[in-house]
C-alpha cells in the first residue's frame, strides 16, 4: 500500500480575493520542527493520524541513530488462505541506506501560504524509526505551504530501500470467492429504515430564503417498488451471518457475512413477492438483532428489479424496496429459510 489520501477539487478564497487557482501569496516561513521523544514501544497511529501513548512526533533526535523505518498502513488489502480477500493494517519494515529518507524528511516546510489552498485532507502514512537499542521514534512530514504532509519525496526514497519484513493484521473480510461464483455480495447489512412512503409520493413546500417569503415545492418522488410477479423468473436469495468468525475475527452485529444462496423457481418467487406486498408495516425499533438474513434478487427480463431483505429470526422483519419495516411471515420466512 503506498499511501492514503482523501482529496475533493475544492479551491477556499481568502478574503475577498478571487484565485483561478489552488495557489496563493507566499507567506511566514513556518517554525521548525522539534525532535520526536524516544519511546520503547512503537503504537501506529489510527487513519486520522492520532497515536496512542505520549510519543511526540518529529525529526529524529540528536544521538538517535536509526537502523529500521517502519511504515503503517492503514487501508491495506490481502487474499489469505481460501482465496478471500481481506481489508486490514500493514507495517512495513523498511530496511537499507536510511540517510537519504531521513533527509527527506527532515527538510524544512514551505512558507504558508495566504492564498487559496485546495480544501483536502491528505492522509500521511505513520512513520517510525527504530534504532539499534530497540527504541522509537515518530517521525513527523515536512508540510506544503497549505499545511499537507509533503509525500512525493519521502515515497520515492522509501521506494529505493528494501521491505525487509511485513505483517499484515486482518479486521474485516473484503470478499470471498464464494460469494462471488454465487453472485452475492460478500457482506451486507440489515437496513431498518422506517421511511414513509406518503413523505416520498407527497410534494412538500420549503422556505427557499429565511424571511424572504419565497418557497420551492420538492419534486414528487416514486419509491422503487416491487416487481410483478409475472415479470420475475425466479429470485436469488443471498443468505448471510451476522454472528459468525471469520479468519478468527468475530463477526457481531447488524451487518452479516454471505453464509450460502437459494435459488427459488417462478412459482416460489411469485409466493415470496406476494407475501412482501402483503406485509403489515411495523416499527423498525426493535432490540434483537437477527443472527441470520437473506437479501432476495428478483431474476427476469425486468432489469434493475429491486429486491428485500429478511430476517431469519430475531425480529422477523421485512425490509422492502421503499425502506418500509414490514412484518415477515411464517410463510414468508419458509421460503426464504435453507434447507
Amino acid at each position: 500500500m503506498r499511501r492514503g489520501s482523501v482529496i475533493a477539487a475544492v479551491c477556499g478564497v481568502a478574503g475577498m480575493l478571487l484565485l483561478s487557482g489552488c495557489g496563493g501569496a507566499p507567506g511566514i516561513v513556518p517554525e521548525p520542527r522539534g525532535e520526536a521523544s524516544i519511546v520503547d514501544e512503537m503504537v501506529c497511529a489510527d487513519p486520522l493520524g492520532e497515536a496512542e501513548g505520549s510519543a511526540t512526533a518529529g525529526t529524529v533526535p540528536a544521538g538517535f541513530a536509526p537502523v529500521a523505518v517502519y511504515r503503517c498502513g492503514s487501508f491495506a488489502t490481502r487474499e489469505l488462505d481460501g482465496g478471500a480477500v481481506w481489508s486490514g493494517t500493514l507495517v512495513e519494515r523498511f530496511e537499507g541506506d536510511l540517510a537519504p529518507l531521513l533527509s527527506a524528511l527532515d527538510a524544512p516546510s514551505d512558507p504558508r501560504w495566504f492564498g487559496a489552498c485546495a480544501a483536502n485532507m491528505v492522509i500521511a502514512p505513520d512513520l517510525w524509526a527504530e534504532d539499534a537499542a530497540g527504541r522509537f521514534v515518530r517521525l513527523s512530514y515536512p508540510s506544503t505551504g497549505c499545511s499537507q504532509p509533503k509525500l512525493d519525496a519521502v515515497d520515492e526514497q522509501l521506494a529505493r530501500l528494501v521491505v525487509a519484513d511485513e505483517v499484515f493484521t486482518p479486521l474485516s473480510i473484503f470478499s470471498t470467492p464464494e460469494a462471488v461464483a454465487a453472485g452475492c455480495e460478500t457482506r451486507a447489512s440489515v437496513t431498518v429504515l422506517n421511511v414513509l412512503t406518503s413523505d416520498l409520493e407527497t410534494p412538500r413546500a420549503a422556505p427557499a430564503d429565511e424571511g424572504s417569503g419565497e418557497s420551492v415545492a420538492t419534486i414528487p418522488y416514486d419509491p422503487p417498488a416491487l416487481p410483478a410477479a409475472a415479470d420475475v423468473e425466479g429470485m436469488r436469495v443471498c443468505v448471510y451471518a451476522s454472528d459468525t468468525t471469520q479468519g478468527g475475527v468475530r463477526m457481531i452485529g447488524d451487518e452479516g457475512i454471505f453464509a450460502g444462496v437459494l435459488q427459488l423457481d417462478a412459482a416460489d418467487a411469485a409466493a415470496a413477492l406476494a407475501e412482501v406486498s402483503g406485509a403489515a408495516e411495523v416499527s423498525a425499533h426493535c432490540p434483537e438483532v437477527a443472527s441470520r438474513f437473506v437479501v432476495a434478487q428478483p431474476l427476469g427480463a425486468r432489469s434493475g428489479a429491486e429486491g428485500f431483505t429478511v430476517e431469519l429470526d430475531g425480529c422477523r422483519r421485512v425490509v422492502d424496496p421503499a425502506f418500509r419495516t414490514l412484518a415477515a411471515s411464517e410463510m414468508l420466512i419458509s421460503l426464504m429459510t435453507p434447507s
